[in-house]
């Protein structure tokens, strides 16, 4: 018996939101996104209500190539926790080669405002996956979960859309800079111009 040597690698990424929990919260749904994510698509495969709730299954085509490359095709996203009194939401995140957890915890802090912490830990799960994982993986992870971040804080205080060159150049501002593998990876799938 042989055992894999998998890859793991893990992110965090906090914003303040100057708006209530009780308005941000129910935006982490993948029909919500739709308002607030720019590009964002996906197909539900399970839900009794219709929006997000515990065991939740939808795919999206945005993740996997973004982190991983092109050949990787869709992310099935499975919600394992909704908690409404708690304010947090948790995914698992399952490619052919990698597993996801994904974690957003949101804290009411009074006076209309709220923390959002991501959490983000991906691990291969076959040769190819710890191949795929390399040392860029975790900028991409960050740019990730920044580019939600902006995009949720812009339209929680706005009620606009905020659009992918706009968020890049905030992700920009807030990071102190973008790695050039990750502005170069957004410009392959076609974020950036070339």
């Amino acid at each position: 018996m042989s055992n894999l040597e998998a890859k793991r690698v893990h992110c965090t990424h906090k914003v303040r939101i100057e708006a209530p929990v009780d308005q941000v919260f129910p935006l982490a749904c993948p029909i919500e996104e739709y308002k607030w994510v720019d590009g964002w698509q996906c197909i539900i495969i399970y839900s009794e209500s219709g929006r997000n709730e515990d065991d939740c299954i939808f795919t999206d085509d945005m993740i996997a190539p973004f982190l991983l490359g092109p050949d990787i095709g869709p992310t099935t996203w499975v919600t394992t926790l909704y908690d409404t009194e708690g304010f947090r939401v948790h995914f698992v995140l399952i490619t052919s080669v990698t597993v996801a957890e994904y974690e957003i915890d949101m804290e009411d802090l009074g006076s209309g405002s709220t923390s959002v912490k991501w959490d983000f830990t991906l691990t291969s799960l076959n040769g190819k996956g710890s191949q795929l994982i390399d040392e860029n993986t975790q900028d991409k992870m960050l740019a990730m979960v920044g580019f939600a971040a902006q995009s949720l804080k812009h339209y929680c205080e706005t009620g606009e859309m905020l659009k992918m060159g706009r968020a890049i150049g905030l992700m920009n501002k807030v990071m102190g800079g973008l790695p050039g593998v990750v502005m170069k990876h957004l410009r392959a799938l076609g974020f950036l111009p070339t």
